[in-house]
């Protein structure tokens, strides 16, 4: 029985000590110059360093980088399309408006990733069918030479 006692003791205890990782702090931001800092007032130090130009005091805020990672290769090609009925019950409309862009397909894909039906879109109102599909959630993808340049989702009541 001192033993349990103890051990609930010790556990209660333990649930008192333990700390996340997380911190009410009262300000924070950037400060720039000839290189950029993240700093945070209110945060607990854990090593400081200091010579006669200043100190640093390092806590636990971690350092992030952003990269944008780009192909010169794309160009922004801005498709006008249109689906109409959306929702709906049997078939839908894909009206593309913009008479310029040639070789253009369309994928219609199931929830799981499964392509259900493909085709080209030849005229400015190319119908597409899907009164044998169960009634969910679809997305149709418009594409150009294999590369997507819109995605729809449709809902079939």
């Amino acid at each position: 029985m001192m033993q349990k006692y103890l051990l609930f003791l010790f556990a209660l205890g333990h649930c008192f000590t333990t700390q996340s990782q997380s911190k009410i702090v009262t300000s924070g931001g950037i400060a720039t110059g000839n290189g950029t800092v993240s700093y945070t007032v209110g945060q607990v130090s854990y090593n400081e360093y200091s010579n006669t130009s200043g100190s640093v005091s390092e806590g636990v805020q971690q350092a992030f980088e952003f990269q944008t990672l780009s192909n010169p290769e794309l160009t922004t090609v801005n498709l006008k399309a249109v689906i109409y009925p959306n929702p709906t019950t049997d078939n839908v409309m894909l009206s593309v408006t913009d008479s310029a862009l040639t070789n253009l397909s369309y994928l219609l894909i199931d929830v799981q990733g499964k392509v259900l039906s493909n085709g080209q879109v030849t005229i400015a109102d190319t119908q597409i069918m899907m009164q044998d599909l169960a009634t969910g959630m679809y997305v149709l993808k418009v594409n150009q030479n294999n590369r997507a340049l819109k995605t729809f989702k449709i809902i079939k009541k």
